[in-house]
Protein backbone atom coordinates (compact mmCIF):
# COMPACT_ATOMS: atom_id res chain seq x y z
CA UNK A 1 0.00 0.00 0.00
CA UNK A 2 2.79 2.82 1.25
CA UNK A 3 4.04 2.12 -3.13
CA UNK A 4 1.01 2.94 -4.17
CA UNK A 5 0.54 5.74 -2.75
CA UNK A 6 4.23 6.65 -3.59
CA UNK A 7 3.41 6.12 -6.77
CA UNK A 8 0.20 7.83 -6.84
CA UNK A 9 1.64 10.65 -4.78
CA UNK A 10 5.16 11.21 -5.16
CA UNK A 11 7.81 12.35 -3.09
CA UNK A 12 7.75 16.35 -3.88
CA UNK A 13 9.29 16.71 -0.18
CA UNK A 14 12.62 14.78 -1.09
CA UNK A 15 13.14 16.43 -4.21
CA UNK A 16 14.86 19.87 -4.63
CA UNK A 17 14.68 23.01 -6.65
CA UNK A 18 16.38 20.85 -9.88
CA UNK A 19 14.49 17.95 -9.56
CA UNK A 20 17.05 15.70 -7.57
CA UNK A 21 16.53 13.69 -4.33
CA UNK A 22 18.25 15.22 -1.38
CA UNK A 23 21.39 14.18 0.29
CA UNK A 24 20.48 10.68 2.01
CA UNK A 25 22.18 11.68 4.67
CA UNK A 26 20.11 14.92 5.64
CA UNK A 27 16.93 12.72 5.42
CA UNK A 28 15.15 12.20 8.78
CA UNK A 29 14.56 8.37 9.57
CA UNK A 30 10.97 8.44 7.90
CA UNK A 31 11.90 10.73 5.03
CA UNK A 32 14.58 7.41 4.45
CA UNK A 33 12.06 5.22 4.41
CA UNK A 34 9.37 7.03 1.72
CA UNK A 35 12.62 7.21 -0.03
CA UNK A 36 13.24 3.80 0.15
CA UNK A 37 9.62 2.70 -0.86
CA UNK A 38 10.37 4.95 -3.89
CA UNK A 39 13.23 3.22 -5.21
CA UNK A 40 11.24 -0.28 -4.55
CA UNK A 41 8.40 1.08 -6.63
CA UNK A 42 11.08 2.76 -9.14
CA UNK A 43 12.67 -0.35 -9.71
CA UNK A 44 9.07 -2.90 -9.78
CA UNK A 45 8.12 -0.58 -13.00
CA UNK A 46 11.64 -0.46 -14.34
CA UNK A 47 11.19 -4.46 -14.27
CA UNK A 48 8.05 -4.53 -15.59
CA UNK A 49 9.60 -2.22 -18.79
CA UNK A 50 11.21 -3.40 -21.42
CA UNK A 51 14.54 -2.12 -22.59
CA UNK A 52 12.66 0.67 -25.32
CA UNK A 53 10.46 1.71 -22.62
CA UNK A 54 12.88 1.61 -19.61
CA UNK A 55 15.16 4.24 -21.36
CA UNK A 56 12.23 6.70 -21.40
CA UNK A 57 11.70 6.84 -18.11
CA UNK A 58 15.18 5.12 -16.11
CA UNK A 59 16.74 8.84 -15.25
CA UNK A 60 13.56 10.27 -13.71
CA UNK A 61 13.97 10.61 -9.53
CA UNK A 62 10.36 9.90 -8.61
CA UNK A 63 8.05 6.46 -9.17
CA UNK A 64 5.24 9.10 -9.60
CA UNK A 65 6.91 10.47 -12.40
CA UNK A 66 7.46 7.37 -14.43
CA UNK A 67 4.53 6.44 -13.90
CA UNK A 68 2.60 9.43 -15.48
CA UNK A 69 5.16 9.50 -17.82
CA UNK A 70 4.33 5.85 -19.03
CA UNK A 71 0.36 6.30 -18.28
CA UNK A 72 0.32 9.21 -20.93
CA UNK A 73 2.68 6.99 -23.46
CA UNK A 74 0.28 4.42 -23.64
CA UNK A 75 -3.13 5.65 -22.48
CA UNK A 76 -3.02 9.43 -23.90
CA UNK A 77 -4.27 12.30 -22.31
CA UNK A 78 -7.98 13.22 -21.05
CA UNK A 79 -8.66 14.00 -24.79
CA UNK A 80 -7.01 11.48 -26.92
CA UNK A 81 -9.34 9.18 -24.38
CA UNK A 82 -12.41 10.82 -24.73
CA UNK A 83 -11.34 10.70 -28.61
CA UNK A 84 -10.47 6.57 -28.30
CA UNK A 85 -13.49 6.50 -26.47
CA UNK A 86 -15.82 7.85 -28.75
CA UNK A 87 -14.24 6.12 -31.43
CA UNK A 88 -14.51 2.66 -30.04
CA UNK A 89 -18.33 3.27 -28.68
CA UNK A 90 -19.06 4.08 -32.38
CA UNK A 91 -17.54 1.08 -33.16
CA UNK A 92 -19.59 -0.61 -30.71
CA UNK A 93 -22.67 1.04 -32.31
CA UNK A 94 -22.29 -0.21 -35.49
CA UNK A 95 -20.49 -2.98 -35.41
CA UNK A 96 -22.38 -6.09 -37.47
CA UNK A 97 -21.93 -9.47 -38.64
CA UNK A 98 -19.86 -10.23 -41.61
CA UNK A 99 -20.58 -12.58 -44.53
CA UNK A 100 -20.26 -16.30 -43.83
CA UNK A 101 -18.59 -15.27 -40.23
CA UNK A 102 -18.80 -18.12 -37.42
CA UNK A 103 -20.37 -17.13 -34.09
CA UNK A 104 -17.08 -17.89 -32.38
CA UNK A 105 -15.25 -15.18 -34.98
CA UNK A 106 -18.40 -12.40 -33.97
CA UNK A 107 -17.77 -13.04 -30.53
CA UNK A 108 -14.52 -12.57 -30.18
CA UNK A 109 -14.42 -9.62 -32.84
CA UNK A 110 -17.09 -8.07 -30.17
CA UNK A 111 -14.79 -9.30 -26.88
CA UNK A 112 -11.92 -7.20 -28.51
CA UNK A 113 -14.16 -3.90 -28.58
CA UNK A 114 -15.29 -4.51 -25.38
CA UNK A 115 -12.38 -4.86 -23.61
CA UNK A 116 -10.60 -1.57 -25.16
CA UNK A 117 -13.90 -0.15 -23.87
CA UNK A 118 -13.48 -1.45 -19.90
CA UNK A 119 -10.30 -0.08 -20.25
CA UNK A 120 -11.01 3.25 -20.40
CA UNK A 121 -13.71 2.41 -17.56
CA UNK A 122 -16.51 2.38 -19.62
CA UNK A 123 -19.13 -0.53 -19.10
CA UNK A 124 -21.74 -2.14 -21.56
CA UNK A 125 -24.31 -4.27 -19.27
CA UNK A 126 -25.20 -8.21 -20.18
CA UNK A 127 -28.65 -7.10 -21.25
CA UNK A 128 -27.14 -4.55 -24.44
CA UNK A 129 -24.07 -7.44 -25.11
CA UNK A 130 -26.50 -9.75 -25.51
CA UNK A 131 -28.93 -7.59 -27.19
CA UNK A 132 -26.32 -6.35 -29.67
CA UNK A 133 -25.42 -10.42 -30.60
CA UNK A 134 -29.09 -10.96 -31.16
CA UNK A 135 -29.85 -7.88 -33.45
CA UNK A 136 -26.96 -8.67 -35.64
CA UNK A 137 -28.04 -12.33 -37.09
CA UNK A 138 -28.86 -13.05 -40.20
CA UNK A 139 -32.76 -13.28 -40.96
CA UNK A 140 -32.24 -17.19 -40.82
CA UNK A 141 -31.88 -17.10 -37.01
CA UNK A 142 -34.63 -15.10 -36.22
CA UNK A 143 -36.51 -17.97 -34.89
CA UNK A 144 -33.62 -18.70 -32.32
CA UNK A 145 -33.57 -14.78 -31.37
CA UNK A 146 -37.28 -14.91 -30.80
CA UNK A 147 -36.84 -18.42 -28.41
CA UNK A 148 -33.90 -16.60 -26.44
CA UNK A 149 -35.65 -13.79 -26.27
CA UNK A 150 -38.73 -14.70 -24.60
CA UNK A 151 -37.37 -17.79 -22.36
CA UNK A 152 -33.99 -16.11 -21.55
CA UNK A 153 -33.21 -13.43 -19.27
CA UNK A 154 -30.82 -11.49 -21.42
CA UNK A 155 -29.97 -9.26 -18.59
CA UNK A 156 -28.17 -12.20 -16.24
CA UNK A 157 -27.31 -14.75 -19.34
CA UNK A 158 -23.53 -14.70 -19.59
CA UNK A 159 -21.91 -14.39 -22.80
CA UNK A 160 -20.49 -17.86 -22.77
CA UNK A 161 -24.09 -19.05 -22.41
CA UNK A 162 -25.51 -17.37 -25.62
CA UNK A 163 -22.55 -18.10 -27.42
CA UNK A 164 -22.95 -21.75 -26.67
CA UNK A 165 -26.61 -22.01 -27.50
CA UNK A 166 -25.93 -20.11 -30.72
CA UNK A 167 -22.90 -22.40 -31.58
CA UNK A 168 -25.47 -25.17 -31.50
CA UNK A 169 -27.59 -23.35 -33.24
CA UNK A 170 -25.29 -22.94 -36.12
CA UNK A 171 -24.11 -26.46 -36.56
CA UNK A 172 -27.97 -27.39 -37.00
CA UNK A 173 -27.76 -24.28 -39.85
Amino acid sequence: MELINIIKNGIPTLIDKLGELLPFESMTVEEKHVCQNNAKARHIIMYALSEEEMSKVHAMVSAKEMWETLALTYEGSKEVKRNKLTMLQRQYEIFAIEDHESIQSIVSRLQVILNSLRSLESTVSQYEINDKILKILPAKWRAQETVLRTSKDLEVMPLEELVGILTIYEQVL
